[in-house]
This record gives structure tokens, sequence and C-alpha cells, in this order.
């Protein structure tokens, strides 16, 4: 009957699912968080690019005078819930702007990840886009 006991403890999985559980819960967590990160640095990163091409086509219709004002605007309308953008922002390839000029629209936003701490993504992560069109 004691061997039968010793027997029946060491065969005895009862918590084994749970442990192998707690041991992978922190791996997996973090790789969803990483892919929830990366997901809104896409998401920022399309917002950028909109808020570039609007802000080039605002700035190609302007007045040769307001090319410059009328970009920087629209990019301040536009990404003011991001918290606010910096670079050199629109210019034009002519002063003042003619014909056929190139506008060109250079946007920066600093991003933060919702923990600081992450190794993989650099505090804070500067995504910056490009946008141009010809002066009408």
């Amino acid at each position: 009957m004691n061997m039968l006991r010793r027997y029946t403890r060491l065969t005895d999985e009862r918590g084994v699912a749970s442990l192998e559980f707690v041991l992978i819960l922190p791996i997996l967590l973090f790789v969803i968080f990483i892919g929830v990160e990366l997901s809104r640095a896409w998401m920022t990163l399309n917002l950028l690019t909109s808020a570039a091409r609007e802000a080039a086509r605002a700035g190609v219709v302007a007045a040769p005078a307001n090319v410059a004002a009328a970009g920087n605007a629209r990019l301040t309308a536009i990404l003011a819930p991001v918290g606010g953008w910096f670079g050199p922002g629109t210019s034009c390839s002519q002063n003042p702007c003619v014909s056929d000029a190139q506008v060109t629209v250079t946007v920066s936003v600093n991003f933060n990840s919702v923990l600081p701490n992450i190794w993989i993504l650099p505090q804070p992560l500067v995504l910056t886009q490009t946008a141009s069109m010809r002066y009408e």
C-alpha cells in the first residue's frame, strides 16, 4: 500500500498545465505588446504621410508668398493630436514660387512607446516623411 502511494505521487501531474502557462505567459504578453506598439508606430507613420501630402497640396494651391505658411498651418492642424511636429516643414524650390516649382514638405514626429523601457524601440522613435508636388 505504501508503495502504491509513492507511485501515485511520482506520476501525479496536477498543476503542470498551470505551471507551463505561468512560464509561457510573460513571453506571450511581450510578443503581443510588441505587436501593438509596432501597429501604433505604423498608424502614426501613415498619419504623417497623409499630413505631408495634405500640406503639400495646401502649399501648391496657395498664393506664391504664402506657400510655407499654408503648408505649415495644415501640418499643425492635422498633427495636433499626435503632439505636434518638427522639421523643415513646407518649402518651395524657388522664392517666390512660380509655376512648375517643387513644393516639398518634410515633417517629423516623436513616437513614444507606452512602456519606455523597451530596448527594441529607441525612445523617442523619430518618424519622418517627405512629400513633394509641383506648384500650380
